[in-house]
């Protein structure tokens, strides 16, 4: 079928992803192209989605829905690898408050123990003294020894989970609990050679009795002040958790809210508000409103590309009518000039 003269051929292409290839060649209304560049990488486009000069016009972009919905999808991905990293961190911070707070617990412990074995090797050595005979006073040397031992290994292991430079007060006992240790020794041992009268001589001494009284404050100090780290790490701990979780909660409704609120924006200014403007033109253009303007950018390519769809149908339907009323004309003339 030939065009009748004067009509306008639609000669936009399915596969034309814009519909802007045929649809501006003979389209009388040129669809405006903004001059922001446009970028296919939905990340990058985010920035010029929200701070653009395109962003100014509420609602026209030079970004297509696509890249839009692809910039919203890249947002949630980010938001999701951000909340992603928190939860890492927030492990790896609580496992290391934990050890701390685990570490504390041990000191805490072991400066107990400390101060018990401490107390268990003297009372083995005063058994010694106060002994009734020579047989007890052995039976009494022989468990001096193994409190001694027992002193001296716990000495070393705690020696070893100490970090350098961790406890000052057990650096500054170490070596007077091993000496401890050494004199148990020494006196089960003298005790074993001359007797308990010797042992006593030696041993029941008052320097050896401020020695102790002296040692047994200072432990006492260390285990105080151990104890008070504990508390204090156990305090951390709890405002540790605290804190991660209003950081979490801040993250999550923040980052939801943003994502909503950007979800709703693209969904009402890049599609329903356009599209609700071509829906009212083309319901004006069908009865009959040929003055219907066409707007030159109405907000994204594919919209557009619609818009100039409509100005192309707009513009055949008014040379459509009058192609009609020209016939009529031309068949009242002739009807005038047969009746004549």
């Amino acid at each position: 079928m030939q065009r009748q003269p004067g009509m306008t051929r639609i000669t936009a292409r399915i596969d034309d992803p814009h519909g802007e290839a045929g649809l501006m060649a003979e389209s009388p209304t040129r669809v405006k192209r903004c001059k922001t560049p446009h970028c296919n990488c939905p990340v990058i486009n985010i920035a010029v989605l929200f701070t653009g000069p395109c962003a100014l016009q509420f609602g026209a972009f030079c970004m297509t829905i696509k890249a839009k919905i692809l910039c919203l999808v890249a947002a949630f991905a980010i938001f999701a690898t951000i909340i992603t990293g928190l939860g890492l961190r927030t492990m790896a911070d609580y496992n290391h408050a934990i050890d701390d707070y685990r570490h504390a617990s041990d000191n805490a412990f072991n400066g107990e123990r400390l101060n018990r074995y401490m107390t268990e090797a003297a009372l083995e050595m005063r058994g010694i003294y106060m002994a009734q005979d020579d047989a007890e006073a052995l039976l009494a040397a022989d468990r001096a020894d193994a409190r001694a031992d027992r002193l001296n290994a716990f000495v070393q292991d705690w020696t070893k989970q100490l970090r350098p430079g961790e406890l000052p007060e057990f650096d500054a006992l170490h070596d007077k609990v091993l000496g401890l240790a050494k004199g148990g020794h020494f006196i089960a041992q003298y005790t074993r050679q001359h007797g308990r009268a010797a042992a006593f001589t030696i041993g029941a001494t008052p320097d050896h009795l401020r020695f102790r009284e002296q040692m047994q404050m200072q432990i006492d100090a260390m285990v105080a002040h151990i104890n008070q780290r504990e508390i204090d790490s156990r305090a951390a701990l709890r405002r540790f958790e605290t804190q991660r979780q209003q950081q979490f909660l801040v993250m999550a409704f923040g980052g939801i809210l943003l994502l909503v609120a950007g979800s709703l924006w693209i969904a009402i200014t890049a599609i329903a508000r356009p599209l609700n403007r071509l829906r009212d033109a083309i319901i004006r253009v069908s009865e009959g409103g040929y003055d219907t303007p066409i707007p030159a950018d109405a907000g994204g390519r594919e919209i557009n590309a619609l818009w100039a769809a409509l100005d192309i149908l707009k513009s055949r339907a008014v040379e459509a009518e009058r192609l009609t009323q020209a016939r009529l004309d031309e068949e009242h003339r002739l009807r005038e000039l047969v009746l004549d």
